[in-house]
């Protein structure tokens, strides 16, 4: 997902997210199930093997296929794509990163969705909403004609309606659902108490009849239409959920592009087209998302005609395939809209201390980070990236490396000779991840800071990570869900975002200046004043270093001759929804 259609205008992710979807705090990390994870492992072993016996043929320069050259959009085939981890839900009430919403998205439709240059546009819904005078009430009327797909707990499928809207935003806000994406819907009336479980009401939400639906706010909000755009509103049909109960995340309740066949839980998920799709046109017949497969690997198979595209390589892939002059029509490098740093936790000693936490932002040298990574990271000195609104040219204080100011607050926080005690640092598990676990452990040993490395799986970081009290220091990302400054400040650092267990602030930063700064600009609907706002946000930030903020990462994405429509979209990973096959294929080489 990402942003926000706003005052503040429009805007369009190298690693993994745990957002998104956020897609969404998320660990750099490259691992899946055991299981998935040795057999992701052994391929590669297995081609080296067979390489050393039989002797490779030499890789190709270029693309091994070109498609046939139709002028016009041509349907059938099977596409395959794929990441390196697994997908953990499909219950779009649930997942918030980035591989759950693009197997989401494959089979779900939204009210609302983004065009290529961030803008919202109307999907489920015939047209943007209609909206009040005070900016607090949105009524949306839905197309005819959408239906749900069949399935076993619905075999004859069934068309949408309003009411399907109104149970799927019930139980996003439903306590029982403990739904992450309900925090950017509780501006609907009565959506605090039900989702406490103190009423059964919740008035802002309003069936007027079965094709139109009205939502009405207790304040206006600048972000409402972006947090309907995301897969957490998309609506569910409620059969899915009272027949397969606590598997329901296991399929898909959608009216999306793509029926979900089967899920090999940490091997692929298998797709066919949706002959009744609303918005049916030419698209492949069946579509393939392989999981836990390892970079190389996909890039060996990649480089074969096997995968359809690669959105992540290794440093040498993605050198070769940047200067390959044959890939250079199927590529593009583009900074993701992400911010990826240092996360302190503000209430555990050093770092409850700011001196330290601006010693460890100054001391991190990201020019040479980049340098480690091939060029493909953004230097990024605070929280809002460059391509997202929000984000504040030449602001003062950001976050740059300069060691003699990092030695100076090491001095000013009474350590001018280091800490005496080791800093324990949690970061995802997997090769990458060390890289950078390296780097911070480099760059804070010359300001007196030992550093140990603590790696954790995917879900064993989320939970360490979000409990309070537990963890010193963090090394983790942001993916943007929405293209709004909003969408990174208050899910990361506004205090309402601070839970015992689960915290989305996961530097439990509190700050009541910013805090009230936050809610102001969330309503503001003058866009010079918002603006203003949130430069005064960054600020503040940069001033008080939860984060240490370190880098944007660069995405190369490269695909075949032969798959055609695919255009990296600025707000949605990996969407390929719209890709077609000009088939038959032909080798090349």
């Amino acid at each position: 997902m990402r942003s926000i259609r706003s005052s503040l205008g429009r805007s369009s992710r190298d690693l993994p997210a745990s957002r998104r979807r956020s897609r969404r705090l998320a660990p750099l990390q490259t691992g899946g199930p055991p299981a998935a994870c040795a057999r992701a492992q052994s391929e590669v072993a297995l081609l080296l093997l067979a390489c050393l016996m039989a002797g490779c043929p030499e890789a190709p320069d270029g693309p091994r296929y070109r498609g046939a050259g139709a002028d016009s959009r041509q349907g059938g085939g099977t596409v395959v794509i794929h990441h390196e981890s697994v997908v953990d839900t499909l219950d779009p009430h649930k997942g918030w990163n980035e591989l759950a919403t693009m197997a989401v998205r494959l089979c779900m439709d939204g009210l609302l969705d983004y065009d290529h240059d961030a803008e919202l546009i109307p999907s489920l819904a015939v047209a943007m909403p209609d909206v009040s005078e005070d900016g607090k009430t949105f009524r949306f009327r839905l197309r005819e004609g959408v239906r749900f797909h069949p399935s076993e707990a619905l075999p004859e499928g069934r068309e949408l309606t309003a009411h399907d809207v109104e149970w799927s935003i019930r139980r996003l806000l439903h306590p029982d659902t403990a739904s992450q994406g309900s925090a950017f819907f509780m501006k609907i009336d009565g959506a605090e108490a039900f989702h406490a479980g103190e009423s059964e009401e919740l008035p802002g939400l309003r069936v007027l009849d079965d094709r139109t639906v009205e939502f009405e706010l207790t304040d206006a909000d600048q972000t409402f239409l972006n947090a309907m755009a995301m897969p957490f509103a998309y609506p569910v049909a409620h059969e899915y959920f009272e027949h397969f109960g606590a598997d329901a995340g296991k399929h898909c309740a959608g009216v999306g592009p793509y029926v979900l066949e089967s899920w090999e839980r940490g091997v692929q998920l298998e797709y066919r087209r949706f002959a009744d799709y609303w918005n049916a046109q030419p698209s492949p017949e069946r579509l393939i998302y392989q999981e836990n497969l390892d970079r190389r690997v996909a890039s060996l198979r990649f480089r074969n005609g096997g995968l359809a595209a690669i959105h992540r390589q290794n440093t040498a892939d993605a050198a070769f395939y940047t200067t390959a002059e044959k890939w250079e029509p199927h590529r593009e490098l583009r900074v993701l809209p992400s911010s990826w740093g240092v996360i302190m936790n503000t209430e555990v000693a050093p770092f409850d201390n700011v001196h330290i936490r601006r010693a460890v932002a100054f001391a991190i040298d990201r020019q040479s980070w980049a340098r480690a990574r091939g060029g493909r990271l953004r230097p990024l000195g605070q929280l809002v990236p460059e391509n997202v609104p929000g984000h504040v040219p030449n602001l003062e204080g950001a976050h740059t490396f300069d060691l003699e100011r990092a030695r100076e607050e090491m001095r000013l926080a009474g350590h001018p000779e280091g800490l005496d005690e080791e800093i324990t640092l949690v970061m995802g598990d997997g090769d990458v991840s060390r890289i950078y676990g390296e780097l911070i452990q480099s760059d804070l040993q010359r300001i007196g800071i030992q550093v140990k490395l603590r790696m954790l799986s995917f879900a064993a970081f989320l939970q360490e990570t979000g409990i309070r009290h537990r963890v010193q220091m963090l090394f983790s990302g942001w993916n943007m869900d929405f293209p709004d400054p909003a969408n990174f400040y208050e899910p990361l650092l506004h205090s309402r975002a601070i839970t015992d267990e689960n915290s989305q602030n996961r530097a439990f930063y509190s700050n009541p200046e910013l805090d009230t700064l936050l809610d102001e600009a969330r309503a503001e609907t003058d866009g010079a004043k918002r603006r203003a706002m949130y430069r005064e946000a960054a600020k503040i930030v940069v001033e008080d270093a939860p984060w240490a903020f370190v880098y944007s990462p660069m995405l190369l994405e490269v695909w075949q001759p032969y798959v055609r429509g695919y255009v990296p979209h600025p707000v949605w990973s990996q969407d390929y929804r719209s890709i077609w096959l000009d088939l038959p294929r032909s080798r090349i080489q």
